[in-house]
Protein backbone atom coordinates (compact mmCIF):
# COMPACT_ATOMS: atom_id res chain seq x y z
CA UNK A 1 0.00 0.00 0.00
CA UNK A 2 1.11 3.15 -0.94
CA UNK A 3 1.58 5.52 2.10
CA UNK A 4 0.15 9.11 1.92
CA UNK A 5 2.63 11.87 2.08
CA UNK A 6 2.47 13.85 5.06
CA UNK A 7 2.68 17.66 3.69
CA UNK A 8 2.33 20.68 6.08
CA UNK A 9 -0.24 22.65 3.72
CA UNK A 10 -3.39 21.22 1.87
CA UNK A 11 -2.04 20.12 -0.88
CA UNK A 12 -14.46 18.59 -20.64
CA UNK A 13 -11.90 19.10 -24.53
CA UNK A 14 -14.03 17.74 -27.32
CA UNK A 15 -15.38 13.99 -26.77
CA UNK A 16 -13.94 11.63 -29.39
CA UNK A 17 -16.94 8.65 -29.88
CA UNK A 18 -15.13 7.55 -32.09
CA UNK A 19 -15.00 3.67 -33.45
CA UNK A 20 -12.78 2.75 -30.03
CA UNK A 21 -16.17 3.27 -28.45
CA UNK A 22 -17.73 0.17 -29.57
CA UNK A 23 -17.13 -1.16 -25.98
CA UNK A 24 -19.31 1.61 -24.72
CA UNK A 25 -22.14 -0.15 -26.76
CA UNK A 26 -21.24 -3.55 -26.20
CA UNK A 27 -19.60 -4.59 -29.53
CA UNK A 28 -15.95 -5.00 -28.06
CA UNK A 29 -14.80 -7.23 -25.39
CA UNK A 30 -12.65 -5.67 -22.88
CA UNK A 31 -8.89 -5.35 -23.41
CA UNK A 32 -7.75 -9.45 -22.46
CA UNK A 33 -4.68 -7.93 -20.81
CA UNK A 34 -6.38 -5.37 -18.69
CA UNK A 35 -8.92 -7.79 -16.96
CA UNK A 36 -7.40 -11.05 -16.88
CA UNK A 37 -8.33 -14.34 -17.09
CA UNK A 38 -12.02 -14.64 -16.00
CA UNK A 39 -12.43 -18.13 -15.09
CA UNK A 40 -9.25 -17.84 -12.99
CA UNK A 41 -10.45 -15.12 -11.29
CA UNK A 42 -14.01 -16.67 -10.64
CA UNK A 43 -12.36 -19.35 -8.78
CA UNK A 44 -10.77 -16.56 -6.24
CA UNK A 45 -13.63 -15.10 -3.81
CA UNK A 46 -14.69 -11.51 -4.84
CA UNK A 47 -12.75 -8.56 -3.28
CA UNK A 48 -14.73 -5.25 -2.08
CA UNK A 49 -14.38 -2.05 -3.24
CA UNK A 50 -15.31 0.91 -1.53
CA UNK A 51 -16.42 3.91 -3.31
CA UNK A 52 -17.24 7.60 -1.53
CA UNK A 53 -19.62 9.68 -4.43
CA UNK A 54 -20.80 13.71 -3.14
CA UNK A 55 -24.30 12.23 -3.28
CA UNK A 56 -27.14 11.33 -0.43
CA UNK A 57 -28.47 8.31 -0.52
CA UNK A 58 -31.45 7.60 -3.08
CA UNK A 59 -34.31 5.37 -2.38
CA UNK A 60 -33.44 1.49 -3.19
CA UNK A 61 -30.04 1.78 -3.08
CA UNK A 62 -29.78 -1.74 -1.45
CA UNK A 63 -31.60 -3.28 -3.95
CA UNK A 64 -29.95 -1.34 -6.85
CA UNK A 65 -26.32 -2.02 -5.59
CA UNK A 66 -27.14 -6.00 -5.06
CA UNK A 67 -27.99 -6.26 -8.78
CA UNK A 68 -25.16 -4.07 -9.55
CA UNK A 69 -23.01 -6.42 -7.77
CA UNK A 70 -24.34 -9.84 -9.49
CA UNK A 71 -23.09 -8.05 -12.51
CA UNK A 72 -19.52 -6.80 -11.15
CA UNK A 73 -18.86 -9.80 -9.76
CA UNK A 74 -19.51 -11.61 -13.08
CA UNK A 75 -17.34 -8.99 -15.01
CA UNK A 76 -14.36 -8.61 -12.79
CA UNK A 77 -15.28 -10.33 -9.47
CA UNK A 78 -15.42 -8.11 -7.09
CA UNK A 79 -18.39 -6.57 -5.36
CA UNK A 80 -19.08 -2.44 -4.78
CA UNK A 81 -20.00 -0.84 -1.69
CA UNK A 82 -20.85 2.41 -2.61
CA UNK A 83 -20.91 5.15 -0.17
CA UNK A 84 -23.15 8.19 -0.11
CA UNK A 85 -22.40 11.33 1.51
CA UNK A 86 -24.49 14.67 1.82
CA UNK A 87 -23.31 17.19 -0.74
CA UNK A 88 -23.40 19.53 2.00
CA UNK A 89 -20.76 17.32 3.93
CA UNK A 90 -18.82 15.55 1.71
CA UNK A 91 -16.04 18.41 1.62
CA UNK A 92 -15.65 17.87 5.28
CA UNK A 93 -15.81 14.37 5.75
CA UNK A 94 -13.62 13.52 3.11
CA UNK A 95 -10.99 15.64 4.23
CA UNK A 96 -11.40 13.67 7.33
CA UNK A 97 -11.13 10.16 6.00
CA UNK A 98 -8.23 10.89 4.12
CA UNK A 99 -6.79 12.89 6.91
CA UNK A 100 -7.22 10.28 8.94
CA UNK A 101 -5.82 7.44 6.70
CA UNK A 102 -8.74 4.89 6.44
CA UNK A 103 -8.28 2.38 3.97
CA UNK A 104 -10.91 3.11 1.23
CA UNK A 105 -10.87 2.74 -2.84
CA UNK A 106 -12.28 5.47 -5.23
CA UNK A 107 -13.92 8.74 -4.04
CA UNK A 108 -15.15 11.67 -6.50
CA UNK A 109 -13.50 14.46 -6.83
CA UNK A 110 -13.90 17.56 -8.79
CA UNK A 111 -12.74 21.29 -9.20
CA UNK A 112 -15.19 22.40 -7.21
CA UNK A 113 -15.72 19.68 -4.59
CA UNK A 114 -13.37 17.56 -2.36
CA UNK A 115 -10.50 19.80 -4.53
CA UNK A 116 -8.51 17.54 -6.48
CA UNK A 117 -5.56 18.90 -7.12
CA UNK A 118 -5.31 19.99 -3.59
CA UNK A 119 -5.91 15.95 -2.85
CA UNK A 120 -3.05 15.44 -5.54
CA UNK A 121 -0.84 17.86 -3.40
CA UNK A 122 -1.39 15.82 -0.11
CA UNK A 123 -0.57 12.71 -1.46
CA UNK A 124 -4.29 11.64 -1.36
CA UNK A 125 -4.15 9.53 -4.92
CA UNK A 126 -1.97 7.52 -6.46
CA UNK A 127 -0.47 8.33 -10.48
CA UNK A 128 -3.01 6.54 -12.65
CA UNK A 129 -0.69 6.29 -16.03
CA UNK A 130 0.91 2.71 -16.07
CA UNK A 131 -2.98 1.09 -15.23
CA UNK A 132 -4.36 3.60 -17.72
CA UNK A 133 -1.97 2.39 -20.31
CA UNK A 134 -3.76 -0.90 -20.43
CA UNK A 135 -6.85 0.62 -21.31
CA UNK A 136 -6.72 1.96 -25.08
CA UNK A 137 -10.74 2.19 -25.08
CA UNK A 138 -10.69 4.11 -21.99
CA UNK A 139 -8.15 6.65 -23.16
CA UNK A 140 -9.40 6.80 -26.07
CA UNK A 141 -13.12 8.22 -25.23
CA UNK A 142 -11.42 11.49 -23.95
CA UNK A 143 -9.62 14.04 -26.33
CA UNK A 144 -5.88 14.49 -25.67
CA UNK A 145 -6.32 18.34 -24.11
CA UNK A 146 -8.65 16.71 -21.42
CA UNK A 147 -6.06 13.99 -20.40
CA UNK A 148 -3.53 16.63 -20.32
CA UNK A 149 -5.60 18.66 -18.25
CA UNK A 150 -6.00 16.36 -15.66
CA UNK A 151 -1.84 15.81 -14.83
CA UNK A 152 -0.18 17.25 -12.32
CA UNK A 153 3.58 17.22 -12.73
CA UNK A 154 2.91 14.90 -15.80
CA UNK A 155 0.83 12.58 -13.74
CA UNK A 156 -2.69 11.48 -14.23
CA UNK A 157 -4.03 11.15 -10.96
CA UNK A 158 -7.96 10.76 -11.87
CA UNK A 159 -10.35 10.03 -14.54
CA UNK A 160 -12.56 12.11 -16.05
CA UNK A 161 -15.95 11.09 -16.13
CA UNK A 162 -16.96 11.53 -19.68
CA UNK A 163 -20.12 14.05 -20.25
CA UNK A 164 -20.27 17.53 -21.52
CA UNK A 165 -16.85 18.67 -21.78
CA UNK A 166 -17.69 22.42 -22.16
CA UNK A 167 -18.18 24.76 -19.47
CA UNK A 168 -20.88 27.20 -20.65
CA UNK A 169 -22.06 29.43 -17.81
CA UNK A 170 -25.72 30.35 -17.71
CA UNK A 171 -29.11 30.44 -15.93
CA UNK A 172 -32.22 28.88 -15.89
CA UNK A 173 -36.16 30.37 -15.08
CA UNK A 174 -38.89 28.86 -13.94
CA UNK A 175 -40.81 28.71 -17.27
CA UNK A 176 -44.26 28.99 -15.47
CA UNK A 177 -43.53 32.42 -13.71
CA UNK A 178 -41.52 33.10 -17.23
CA UNK A 179 -44.93 32.31 -19.16
CA UNK A 180 -47.57 33.92 -16.53
CA UNK A 181 -45.67 37.65 -16.17
CA UNK A 182 -44.34 37.44 -19.95
CA UNK A 183 -40.87 38.04 -19.39
CA UNK A 184 -38.63 37.79 -22.40
CA UNK A 185 -35.24 36.26 -20.74
CA UNK A 186 -34.16 35.16 -23.73
CA UNK A 187 -33.02 38.63 -24.84
CA UNK A 188 -30.83 39.33 -21.08
CA UNK A 189 -27.81 40.44 -22.22
CA UNK A 190 -26.43 42.46 -19.09
CA UNK A 191 -26.53 42.10 -15.26
CA UNK A 192 -28.68 45.13 -15.19
CA UNK A 193 -31.65 43.48 -17.53
CA UNK A 194 -31.16 40.36 -15.14
CA UNK A 195 -31.94 42.89 -12.10
CA UNK A 196 -34.79 44.21 -13.93
CA UNK A 197 -36.41 40.53 -14.18
CA UNK A 198 -35.39 39.69 -10.30
CA UNK A 199 -37.20 43.34 -9.44
CA UNK A 200 -40.45 42.38 -11.25
CA UNK A 201 -40.69 38.84 -9.93
CA UNK A 202 -39.53 39.89 -6.10
CA UNK A 203 -42.84 42.63 -6.43
CA UNK A 204 -45.11 40.17 -8.51
CA UNK A 205 -44.09 36.63 -6.40
CA UNK A 206 -43.27 38.29 -2.77
CA UNK A 207 -43.03 34.37 -1.26
CA UNK A 208 -40.67 33.17 -4.41
CA UNK A 209 -36.75 34.09 -4.21
CA UNK A 210 -35.53 35.27 -7.35
CA UNK A 211 -32.38 33.98 -7.56
CA UNK A 212 -30.85 30.62 -5.40
CA UNK A 213 -27.44 32.03 -5.11
CA UNK A 214 -25.01 34.64 -6.82
CA UNK A 215 -22.25 33.49 -9.25
CA UNK A 216 -19.66 35.10 -11.42
CA UNK A 217 -21.14 33.68 -14.17
CA UNK A 218 -23.70 35.83 -13.96
CA UNK A 219 -21.21 38.48 -15.63
CA UNK A 220 -22.21 38.14 -19.32
CA UNK A 221 -18.87 38.72 -20.18
CA UNK A 222 -15.61 37.32 -22.28
CA UNK A 223 -14.25 34.28 -20.08
CA UNK A 224 -11.28 35.02 -18.08
CA UNK A 225 -8.75 32.41 -17.27
CA UNK A 226 -7.37 31.47 -13.59
CA UNK A 227 -5.33 29.75 -11.65
CA UNK A 228 -5.89 28.21 -8.59
CA UNK A 229 -9.60 30.13 -8.63
CA UNK A 230 -7.11 33.11 -6.98
CA UNK A 231 -5.23 34.57 -9.69
CA UNK A 232 -6.22 35.81 -13.12
CA UNK A 233 -4.30 35.81 -16.60
CA UNK A 234 -4.44 38.91 -19.21
CA UNK A 235 -3.60 37.15 -22.12
CA UNK A 236 -3.03 39.98 -23.90
CA UNK A 237 -0.03 40.56 -22.28
CA UNK A 238 0.66 37.12 -20.30
CA UNK A 239 0.62 38.82 -17.08
CA UNK A 240 -0.84 37.45 -13.41
CA UNK A 241 -3.37 39.84 -11.02
CA UNK A 242 -6.04 39.17 -8.38
CA UNK A 243 -9.14 37.32 -9.57
CA UNK A 244 -11.07 39.36 -7.68
CA UNK A 245 -10.21 42.48 -9.77
CA UNK A 246 -12.70 40.96 -12.79
CA UNK A 247 -15.60 40.77 -11.30
CA UNK A 248 -15.70 43.85 -8.76
CA UNK A 249 -18.72 45.06 -10.66
CA UNK A 250 -20.61 41.51 -10.51
CA UNK A 251 -19.80 41.45 -6.24
CA UNK A 252 -21.62 44.86 -5.97
CA UNK A 253 -24.52 43.92 -8.22
CA UNK A 254 -24.59 40.79 -5.60
CA UNK A 255 -24.79 43.12 -3.13
CA UNK A 256 -27.63 45.13 -4.26
CA UNK A 257 -29.60 41.86 -4.50
CA UNK A 258 -28.68 40.66 -1.10
CA UNK A 259 -30.39 43.45 0.22
CA UNK A 260 -33.00 43.97 -1.83
CA UNK A 261 -34.07 40.37 -0.38
CA UNK A 262 -33.35 38.19 -3.91
CA UNK A 263 -31.61 35.75 -2.36
CA UNK A 264 -32.57 32.86 0.26
CA UNK A 265 -32.57 34.62 3.96
CA UNK A 266 -29.74 31.96 4.74
CA UNK A 267 -28.04 32.19 1.53
CA UNK A 268 -24.67 31.73 2.63
CA UNK A 269 -24.76 28.75 4.93
CA UNK A 270 -27.70 26.83 2.69
CA UNK A 271 -26.86 23.25 2.51
CA UNK A 272 -30.30 21.24 0.77
CA UNK A 273 -31.37 23.25 -2.16
CA UNK A 274 -32.69 20.68 -3.74
CA UNK A 275 -35.53 20.87 -1.06
CA UNK A 276 -35.88 24.23 -1.38
CA UNK A 277 -35.84 24.44 -5.58
CA UNK A 278 -38.25 21.08 -5.76
CA UNK A 279 -40.30 23.00 -3.84
CA UNK A 280 -40.97 25.62 -6.23
CA UNK A 281 -39.58 28.47 -3.77
CA UNK A 282 -36.63 29.08 -6.05
CA UNK A 283 -37.17 31.36 -9.47
CA UNK A 284 -33.76 30.76 -11.19
CA UNK A 285 -30.21 29.43 -10.42
CA UNK A 286 -27.02 29.66 -12.20
CA UNK A 287 -26.59 26.79 -14.29
CA UNK A 288 -24.12 25.07 -16.88
CA UNK A 289 -25.44 24.94 -20.05
CA UNK A 290 -26.28 21.85 -22.23
CA UNK A 291 -27.93 19.80 -25.02
CA UNK A 292 -30.87 18.18 -23.42
CA UNK A 293 -30.45 20.20 -19.94
CA UNK A 294 -33.69 21.61 -19.54
CA UNK A 295 -35.03 18.14 -19.46
CA UNK A 296 -32.55 16.70 -16.88
CA UNK A 297 -33.65 19.85 -14.67
CA UNK A 298 -37.70 19.24 -15.30
CA UNK A 299 -36.74 15.50 -14.09
CA UNK A 300 -34.74 16.95 -11.05
CA UNK A 301 -36.62 19.44 -10.28
CA UNK A 302 -40.11 18.35 -11.65
CA UNK A 303 -41.09 21.47 -13.17
CA UNK A 304 -40.02 23.02 -16.77
CA UNK A 305 -37.51 25.19 -16.95
CA UNK A 306 -36.11 28.41 -20.19
CA UNK A 307 -32.22 28.64 -20.04
CA UNK A 308 -30.17 31.23 -21.26
CA UNK A 309 -26.78 31.06 -21.60
CA UNK A 310 -24.47 34.47 -20.16
CA UNK A 311 -21.22 33.66 -22.31
CA UNK A 312 -19.59 31.88 -25.20
CA UNK A 313 -18.64 27.99 -24.50
CA UNK A 314 -15.32 26.91 -23.67
CA UNK A 315 -13.10 24.20 -22.18
CA UNK A 316 -10.72 24.51 -19.57
CA UNK A 317 -9.21 22.71 -16.98
CA UNK A 318 -12.21 23.35 -14.44
CA UNK A 319 -14.08 21.65 -16.94
CA UNK A 320 -11.98 18.62 -17.20
CA UNK A 321 -11.34 18.81 -13.51
CA UNK A 322 -15.34 18.92 -12.87
CA UNK A 323 -16.29 15.75 -12.53
CA UNK A 324 -13.11 12.81 -12.19
CA UNK A 325 -12.60 9.13 -10.34
CA UNK A 326 -9.91 9.13 -8.19
CA UNK A 327 -8.07 5.74 -6.60
CA UNK A 328 -6.91 6.61 -2.92
CA UNK A 329 -3.53 6.23 -1.98
CA UNK A 330 -4.33 4.21 0.89
CA UNK A 331 -5.90 1.50 -1.42
CA UNK A 332 -4.89 -2.18 -1.59
CA UNK A 333 -6.51 -3.02 -4.42
CA UNK A 334 -5.89 -0.24 -7.11
CA UNK A 335 -5.72 -2.62 -9.68
CA UNK A 336 -9.28 -3.76 -9.29
CA UNK A 337 -10.31 -0.47 -8.75
CA UNK A 338 -9.22 0.79 -11.94
CA UNK A 339 -10.89 -2.28 -13.54
CA UNK A 340 -14.24 -0.70 -11.93
CA UNK A 341 -13.75 2.38 -13.42
CA UNK A 342 -13.05 0.87 -17.23
CA UNK A 343 -16.50 -1.43 -16.63
CA UNK A 344 -18.32 1.48 -15.54
CA UNK A 345 -16.90 3.61 -18.29
CA UNK A 346 -17.41 0.91 -21.02
CA UNK A 347 -20.25 -1.41 -19.79
CA UNK A 348 -23.89 0.23 -20.52
CA UNK A 349 -26.20 -1.73 -18.32
CA UNK A 350 -23.82 -0.88 -15.27
CA UNK A 351 -23.87 2.04 -15.62
CA UNK A 352 -27.59 2.62 -16.00
CA UNK A 353 -28.70 0.28 -13.38
CA UNK A 354 -26.31 2.43 -11.14
CA UNK A 355 -27.13 5.37 -12.84
CA UNK A 356 -31.31 4.68 -12.85
CA UNK A 357 -32.20 1.49 -10.80
CA UNK A 358 -34.21 -1.07 -11.66
CA UNK A 359 -36.37 -1.24 -14.64
CA UNK A 360 -40.04 -1.19 -13.10
CA UNK A 361 -39.27 -0.28 -9.94
CA UNK A 362 -37.32 3.02 -10.67
CA UNK A 363 -38.41 3.75 -13.62
CA UNK A 364 -40.80 2.86 -17.23
CA UNK A 365 -38.60 2.04 -20.16
CA UNK A 366 -40.11 4.22 -22.82
CA UNK A 367 -37.83 2.51 -25.78
CA UNK A 368 -35.03 0.92 -26.07
CA UNK A 369 -32.76 4.03 -25.33
CA UNK A 370 -35.27 6.24 -22.90
CA UNK A 371 -37.00 5.98 -19.81
CA UNK A 372 -39.44 8.08 -17.66
CA UNK A 373 -38.22 7.79 -13.62
CA UNK A 374 -40.88 6.97 -11.14
CA UNK A 375 -41.03 9.71 -7.90
CA UNK A 376 -39.47 9.39 -5.16
CA UNK A 377 -37.14 6.05 -6.79
CA UNK A 378 -33.72 5.60 -6.98
CA UNK A 379 -31.46 7.55 -8.89
CA UNK A 380 -27.70 8.69 -8.92
CA UNK A 381 -26.69 11.50 -12.06
CA UNK A 382 -24.38 9.78 -14.30
CA UNK A 383 -22.34 12.12 -14.35
CA UNK A 384 -20.96 11.15 -10.92
CA UNK A 385 -20.07 8.15 -11.81
CA UNK A 386 -18.49 7.85 -15.68
CA UNK A 387 -19.16 7.98 -18.89
CA UNK A 388 -22.79 9.45 -19.71
CA UNK A 389 -22.63 9.28 -23.65
CA UNK A 390 -23.92 5.57 -22.64
CA UNK A 391 -27.15 6.36 -20.16
CA UNK A 392 -30.91 6.37 -20.93
CA UNK A 393 -32.32 9.21 -22.49
CA UNK A 394 -35.38 11.05 -20.54
CA UNK A 395 -38.60 12.25 -21.77
CA UNK A 396 -37.72 15.75 -23.19
CA UNK A 397 -34.30 15.27 -24.32
CA UNK A 398 -33.67 15.03 -28.02
CA UNK A 399 -32.94 11.62 -29.86
CA UNK A 400 -29.33 13.24 -30.78
CA UNK A 401 -28.33 14.65 -27.69
CA UNK A 402 -25.21 13.08 -27.43
CA UNK A 403 -24.66 13.74 -30.44
CA UNK A 404 -25.21 17.57 -30.03
CA UNK A 405 -23.25 17.37 -27.20
CA UNK A 406 -19.98 15.55 -28.92
CA UNK A 407 -20.19 18.01 -31.13
CA UNK A 408 -20.19 20.78 -28.53
CA UNK A 409 -17.54 19.36 -27.21
CA UNK A 410 -15.67 19.30 -30.89
CA UNK A 411 -15.65 22.65 -31.61
CA UNK A 412 -15.62 24.50 -28.49
CA UNK A 413 -13.10 27.36 -27.72
CA UNK A 414 -9.85 25.52 -25.78
CA UNK A 415 -8.98 27.77 -22.55
CA UNK A 416 -5.43 28.80 -23.61
CA UNK A 417 -4.24 27.72 -19.95
CA UNK A 418 -5.53 23.84 -20.30
CA UNK A 419 -2.44 21.90 -19.52
CA UNK A 420 -0.95 24.43 -17.50
CA UNK A 421 -0.36 22.61 -14.34
CA UNK A 422 0.88 25.05 -11.13
CA UNK A 423 3.37 23.51 -9.07
CA UNK A 424 2.70 24.77 -4.94
CA UNK A 425 5.83 22.89 -4.17
CA UNK A 426 7.83 26.43 -3.34
CA UNK A 427 4.65 28.29 -1.71
CA UNK A 428 2.56 25.38 -0.28
CA UNK A 429 2.12 26.93 3.50
CA UNK A 430 1.20 30.48 1.25
CA UNK A 431 -1.43 28.09 -0.72
CA UNK A 432 -3.01 26.56 1.84
CA UNK A 433 -3.55 29.95 4.03
CA UNK A 434 -4.59 31.59 0.93
CA UNK A 435 -7.07 28.68 -0.21
CA UNK A 436 -8.99 29.12 3.50
CA UNK A 437 -8.93 32.99 3.23
CA UNK A 438 -10.55 32.77 -0.06
CA UNK A 439 -13.02 29.63 1.11
CA UNK A 440 -14.33 32.35 3.70
CA UNK A 441 -14.39 35.50 1.53
CA UNK A 442 -16.06 33.88 -2.20
CA UNK A 443 -19.33 33.46 -0.63
CA UNK A 444 -19.37 36.66 1.56
CA UNK A 445 -18.63 38.33 -2.03
CA UNK A 446 -20.60 36.13 -4.58
CA UNK A 447 -23.57 36.32 -2.52
CA UNK A 448 -23.44 39.98 -1.12
CA UNK A 449 -23.45 39.01 2.20
CA UNK A 450 -21.50 42.60 3.51
CA UNK A 451 -20.45 45.70 1.92
CA UNK A 452 -18.55 44.87 -1.44
CA UNK A 453 -15.35 47.59 -1.28
CA UNK A 454 -15.09 46.76 2.76
CA UNK A 455 -15.13 42.87 1.88
CA UNK A 456 -12.67 43.43 -0.97
CA UNK A 457 -9.92 45.62 1.10
CA UNK A 458 -10.46 43.15 4.18
CA UNK A 459 -9.49 40.04 2.09
CA UNK A 460 -6.94 41.51 0.15
CA UNK A 461 -5.36 42.51 3.37
CA UNK A 462 -5.59 38.95 4.59
CA UNK A 463 -4.31 37.92 1.30
CA UNK A 464 -1.02 40.22 1.52
CA UNK A 465 -0.49 38.97 5.13
CA UNK A 466 -0.90 35.20 4.46
CA UNK A 467 1.79 35.70 1.02
CA UNK A 468 -0.51 36.54 -1.37
CA UNK A 469 2.55 38.47 -3.27
CA UNK A 470 5.07 36.11 -3.06
CA UNK A 471 2.71 33.22 -4.93
CA UNK A 472 1.66 35.86 -7.57
CA UNK A 473 5.54 35.96 -8.06
CA UNK A 474 5.18 31.96 -8.57
CA UNK A 475 2.74 31.95 -10.60
CA UNK A 476 4.37 34.31 -12.92
CA UNK A 477 7.24 32.61 -12.94
CA UNK A 478 6.13 29.21 -13.95
CA UNK A 479 3.51 30.76 -16.52
CA UNK A 480 6.28 32.26 -18.14
CA UNK A 481 8.55 29.03 -17.92
CA UNK A 482 5.02 26.96 -19.31
CA UNK A 483 4.87 29.50 -22.40
CA UNK A 484 8.21 29.12 -23.32
CA UNK A 485 7.61 25.19 -23.96
CA UNK A 486 4.50 25.82 -25.86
Amino acid sequence: MQKMKKKTGAGLAGVLLASAMLSACGGQPAAPSAEGNGSEAAKQPPQKLIWYIRYSEPANAKAVLEKANALIQSKINATLDLRYINPGDYENKMQLIMSSGEEYDLAFTSAWANNYLNNVDRGAYIPLDDLLAKYPDLQSILRKEVWNAVKVKDKTYGIPNNQIMVSQDGVWFKKDIVDKYDLNVAKIKTLDELSGVYAKVKEKESNLIPARMGSVAFGFKDYVPNVENLFSIDTNNWKVYDKTQSYVEEYRTFRDWYQKGYFPQDVGTLKDETSLIKAGKVFSRYGRQKPGGDAELKAAYGFDVVQIPTAAPIIGRSAALSTLTAISSTSKKPELAMKLIHLINTDKELINLLSFGIDGQDYTKLSANRVEKKPGAYEVPGWLLGNVFNTYLLPGQPDDVWEQTKKINETAKIDPLISFSFDRTNVENEMARLTAIEKEFQPILDNGLDDTEKTLKLRSDKMKAAGFDKVLVEVQRQLDEWRKKQ
